[in-house]
């Protein structure tokens, strides 16, 4: 090598190093005591976002499935294609029309319109059809409020040019809508994915030979490396952490008691508890208001406690650099007065992330009671500016989903005795081998949070959800993460 050209890579390099250590170097160094607070919660964040989250991108399907046709299909998880969008606008063109035709349809259908070239998008609950308003700035989505009740998937056909599908699959609805809407701009979305590279998903009756046409892909078409974590709230930092409880108390905690505990955590309280915020050692957040009866008294759409929880989670704590959407809706009831239970997932290098029960299950949870919160618990972890072309990654190769499958046999098959209550009788292992293959209904891929194993990272694991079990393992070793009942 010339000298001239290793000068050159040298430099690049110590260029490269200067940008990384300056932008670990802020994420490290404590926020001044003398900032106003205002500068305080700007600094905790590169890029500052308004307090409110818009609706459309909280509305957002948890998954994408784009189906080619002929037995070929793939999955994502965030919509790097803006589909979304794209979906919305058919959906609500479909609808509104006078001479829309809404109409019933069995399963059987649905799944037909599976296998052929569409698009489908799921959003892990149901959601009442009419809080789909909301998505359109208030506009009625007209005669599909008169027959759909609630929704958890659509389906969009490029084959039948005047459908489009939505469904409640956990209620066992299907519907479908005729009315022309244009999808041009879908039909380019499809190519597009098409002609890029994509991890190809099938049917699990076409790798196994059983009755399953649940989705699972046999390998990805990229490596998912680890992802080095810090916390979002450092309790040991005392000017970020008042910077955060100011947010609820005020600049001015002339009536807030704090106190410090053993393990770290810190806890805030004022009066004589009407309020308290405990920020805990692995940077949780809890905050607990008692219900108030002016606040409480009057009951609200579903529609609008959304829009109040997604203020007050805006305004204590922001939305800034979080991809997060609405993971999970809940009608709820205290002391006879009604409310919601909202919780919200997040994603990080595309995919969702899930945490241990060590620490809670969800990453943000707001409870809204008439018009106050009464529970509010935030849980992020940001990713750490790594200088990972220093690291030796060891990491280098995903397992395929049989290969972890097949080694977690076993224990997947005893798991499945037992919950299905099977006494083993002679030459049953074959049958009861094809019953557990077919009884696979999700394979999904993510991060997982799992603090007493790895603090400071997520690690990508295999979700292998069964009718009453679920599994987590590690995509590069099948290693079982965690395994819980359903």
């Amino acid at each position: 090598m010339g000298k001239e050209k290793f000068k050159t890579i040298l430099l690049m390099t110590l260029f490269v190093l200067s940008i990384a250590l300056t932008k670990q170097l802020w994420i490290s160094v404590p926020i001044p005591h003398d900032m106003s607070f205002a500068n305080q919660m700007k600094n905790m964040d590169s890029k500052v976002e308004n307090h409110t989250k818009d609706i459309f991108d909280i509305f957002s399907p948890q998954s994408f499935t784009v189906n080619f046709g002929g037995g070929l299909h793939t999955v994502f998880y965030d919509d790097v294609y803006n589909i979304w969008a794209e979906v919305l606008s058919i959906l609500q063109n479909s609808s509104s029309k006078k001479d829309v035709i809404i109409e019933e349809i069995e399963v059987q259908r649905w799944m037909e319109e599976n296998k052929a070239r569409s698009i489908k998008m799921d959003f892990g609950f149901s959601m009442p059809v009419d809080a789909l308003g909301s998505v359109f700035k208030g506009k009625e989505i007209e005669v599909l409020d008169e027959k759909v009740s609630s929704v958890d998937s659509i389906l969009v056909s490029l084959i039948d040019e005047d459908s489009i599908y939505i469904a409640d699959c956990n209620e066992g609805k299907y519907y479908r809508i005729k009315g022309k809407g244009e999808k041009k701009n879908l039909f380019n979305i499809m190519n597009t994915i098409e002609a890029e590279s994509h991890s190809p998903y099938y049917a699990i009756k076409d790798i196994y030979g059983v009755e399953n046409n649940n989705l699972m892909p046999l390998e990805l078409d990229n490596n998912i490396p680890k992802i080095r974590v810090v916390q979002e709230i450092d309790p040991t930092n005392n000017t970020q952490v008042e910077a955060f409880a100011g947010t609820f108390f005020g600049e001015n905690f002339d009536f807030v008691r704090k106190m410090v505990e053993s393990n770290g955590s810190v806890i805030y309280m004022y009066g004589y508890g009407q309020k308290s915020l405990k920020i805990d050692a692995s940077g949780m957040l809890e905050y607990i208001e008692q219900m108030d009866e002016e606040k409480s008294r009057n009951s609200v759409t579903f529609d609008h406690a959304l829009k109040i929880a997604l203020k007050f989670v805006g305004d204590h704590g922001s939305w800034s650099s979080v991809e997060a959407y609405l993971k999970q809706a809940n009608a709820m009831e205290k002391g006879k007065k009604k409310g919601y239970q909202f919780v919200f997932g997040y994603r990080l290098n595309r995919f969702p992330i899930y945490y241990s029960d060590e620490i809670g299950s969800e990453a943000i949870e707001v409870h809204v009671m008439g018009e106050q919160i009464t529970y509010y618990k935030r849980l992020l972890k940001k990713e750490k500016i790594a200088m990972n072309f220093l690291e030796n990654n060891e990491d280098t190769l995903i397992l395929s989903t049989p290969e972890v499958i097949d080694q977690n046999f076993d224990m997947i098959m005893e798991d499945y005795i037992k919950d299905m209550n099977i006494a083993i009788q002679g030459t049953m292992m074959e049958e009861i081998l094809k019953e557990v293959l077919s009884s696979i209904e999700t394979v999904e891929i993510g991060y997982y949070y799992k603090p007493m194993k790895e603090p400071d990272k997520l690690i990508p694991v295999w979700i292998i959800k069964l009718d009453k079990r679920i599994y987590y393992f590690d995509v590069y070793t099948g290693t079982l993460m965690y395994r819980g009942e359903i």
